[in-house]
Parts: C-alpha cells; structure tokens; sequence
C-alpha cells in the first residue's frame, strides 16, 4: 500500500508539472522541447498507471487467495464484471 501511495504521490507531480506548462502557455508550445517534456510527463504516468494495476492485481489475488484459505471456494456474488450473479448462480449465508 505505500507503494501505492508513492506511485500516487508521483504521478500527482507529473499532473502539477503539466498543469504548470499548458498555463505558462495559453495554447500547445510550438517548442519542441516543451512538446518532449509533455510527452515524456504523460508517458511517465501512463507507466505509474501500469504499475499500480500490476500492484492492485497482485493484491487482489492475494486477498482472493486469503478469502479462500479462510472461507473456502464459494460461489461468487459478482461476476468478473462486477454484475450481481442471478440468485440460482449464489449462495446466501444462512439460507438452506
């Protein structure tokens, strides 16, 4: 999670940096350098993106993997989307 935070952290900065150009200038840069720097900016948040699926995917495959180790494998509420599964599909606790 702190490396989360920090990758968070940096990706806000790249964000500030970019802001700060496009309002130092009220329209796109004829420089080219400026144009690079903006190109490297967003190609380093983009990778900071990257990163922090790889970090939440891991996490979430450690705590389904947790999930499993404590409850064992039930059927799930959600699909792989996040849509609800139809009641036959899913098993309420408690019920019979």
């Amino acid at each position: 999670m702190a490396e989360l935070q920090r990758i968070a952290t940096e990706k806000m900065r790249c964000f500030a940096d970019i802001q700060s150009c496009m309002t130092a200038a009220s329209q796109p840069s004829k420089n080219s350098s400026a144009d690079a720097h903006l190109r490297n900016l967003l190609n380093e948040i983009m990778r900071k993106n990257q990163l922090n699926g790889q970090i939440i995917s891991a996490l979430q495959r450690f705590n389904q993997g947790a999930w499993e180790i404590f409850f064992g494998v039930q059927p799930a509420t959600y699909s792989g989307l996040g849509t609800a599964k139809s009641s036959a599909e899913r098993h309420l606790i408690g019920s019979a």
